[in-house]
């Protein structure tokens, strides 16, 4: 069986969160880890401004193509 639980869930609120079992194949349990919405909505208030900056590096460092017109 293999369960989903937050993996931020007990640094943020203090203890662990399941999100459900995604497969029921085996009898080992096994767990993977992923984000919940609540904690992601507190991951990116934290982290805003180096995803900002982030954003903005990248639209910078893009090269743009200038094409001559041939006459």
């Amino acid at each position: 069986m293999l369960i989903c639980r937050c993996a931020w869930h007990r640094r943020y609120y203090g203890y662990p969160l399941l999100s459900g079992v995604v497969s029921w194949r085996g009898w080992n349990l096994r767990f993977t880890d992923g984000i919940c919405p609540r904690c992601l909505d507190r991951f990116r208030s934290e982290h805003r401004v180096f995803l900002h900056r982030r954003d903005a590096t990248a639209d910078v460092e893009a090269p743009s193509i200038v094409k001559e017109s041939v006459a």
